[in-house]
């Protein structure tokens, strides 16, 4: 069977130590530091620590013996890593063909006909791009370009932290693959690996080998394997179902506390963060959730279902609030709060009129925070906010609620 050569171009953007490097946008005085982030083991840590043989997967007193009184270990945030991943993927995917989110740091990209539009080079979009993303997202990248996915996800391991690799050509190919081993292969796990010690020593090698013998080898992903490597697009990525609810929480780092206002202040940057996700998806809700975690664990989750759906902030923000004020108990210690959106409908405008006061109002409200979203993803550390908490009798009747 003869199958045609991709004619495409694909990037694989991969950010750079992405989660230390979350840590120091949060903390810019980190900068110059040896950063580490770790849950039970290293989980990563920046390219100042990883020049000193630390990396993922390093037990915490070997880092500690190395780093002596140096380093700065940082619990886990993977709320804000996400809160930064989806700004990178949403820039990503204004500025490119299309978008494939392979994993929360990295994505694939097709970028075909963008360097022609822009008058430019392959070479000079992809360092535009690599330098845009640190401009606008503030944490670096590294992208490797080819003709498919797979060949630009081996290419990931060259020319890191924020660099950049292109081939385009079979004569590129063939020298870079000879010096690249096996184990770089995507899906090529080490028993597999096993298999090929013995006929292959490199990438190159693997691509001259018989159909047949990978297939018996590897057998379900021979085919997609073989055809990307020699030029043919067969590689898909699977997309995740849409999401039936929309979550944003956050512990307190080891703080358990029932301090009424600091509770209540984490409660509100825990929805400002989901609302900002949520009011880009063009869907409205019909349900609100929050849910507290104790000392001992134990989840305490509330929930009101509304008569409507709705997008409108303030009305949300009023039940996150009406919850905690009507489920706090002075009693509890508690070590981390959340918010819940759910029960989503796409959605779906009204016609209105000048005399439609409400409905404008309605439209308005949406075009603001719209607009405030955009310049929140692109200024992080001059971040805007609503903290408007109008509690009035008239909103609880229209949501079915006594206040």
């Amino acid at each position: 069977m003869k199958f045609n050569k991709s004619k495409k171009i694909f990037a694989h953007i991969d950010c750079d130590s992405f989660f230390a490097e979350c840590e120091i946008l949060k903390n810019p005085k980190l900068k110059n530091k040896y950063v580490l982030v770790w849950g039970d083991i290293i989980i990563a840590c920046n390219y100042k620590t990883k020049a000193l043989w630390i990396k993922t997967g390093t037990p915490i007193w070997t880092a500690k013996q190395i780093l002596k009184d140096k380093w700065v270990f940082l619990w886990v945030d993977h709320d804000y890593y996400t809160f930064i991943s989806d700004k990178l993927m949403l820039y990503l995917k204004e500025n490119t063909i299309w978008i494939e989110p392979f994993s929360i740091d990295e994505a694939f990209c097709e970028i075909t006909w963008l360097a022609e539009l822009y008058r430019m080079t392959i070479e000079d979009f992809v360092k535009k791009l690599q330098k845009d993303i640190l401009k606008i997202i503030w944490v670096p990248v590294s992208i490797w370009v080819s003709n498919t996915r797979i060949k630009a996800k081996i290419f990931s391991k060259l020319n890191k932290p924020f660099g950049t690799y292109i081939s385009l050509t079979q004569v590129q190919d063939k020298e870079i693959f000879s010096k690249l081993p096996l184990s770089i292969v995507p899906f090529i796990w080490r028993k597999t690996q096993e298999k090929f010690k013995y006929s292959c020593d490199n990438v190159y090698d693997f691509i001259k080998l018989w159909y047949w013998k990978l297939k018996e080898k590897i057998w379900k992903n021979a085919t997609d394997l073989r055809l990307e490597l020699t030029w043919v697009n067969a590689f898909v990525v699977k997309k995740s179902p849409e999401a039936k609810s929309m979550s944003r929480w956050r512990s307190f780092n080891h703080r358990i506390t029932n301090n009424k206002s600091f509770l209540k202040t984490q409660l509100i940057t825990n929805f400002n963060l989901l609302y900002e996700e949520f009011i880009g998806k063009e869907i409205e809700l019909k349900s609100v959730s929050i849910f507290m975690r104790d000392k001992s664990m134990y989840t305490h989750m509330y929930t009101i279902k509304l008569n409507d759906f709705t997008y409108i902030r303030n009305d949300i923000l009023k039940i996150v609030l009406f919850l905690f004020e009507n489920n706090y108990d002075e009693n509890i210690l508690y070590r981390s709060t959340g918010v819940v959106f759910g029960n989503f409908r796409t959605y779906k405008p009204h016609q209105t009129s000048i005399f439609d006061k409400p409905l404008r109002d309605k439209w308005n409200n949406l075009q603001l925070v719209k607009t405030v979203n955009i310049l929140n993803q692109k200024y992080w550390n001059h971040k805007l906010s609503f903290w408007n908490e109008l509690l009035g009798k008239g909103f609880w009747a229209k949501v079915g609620i006594r206040k």
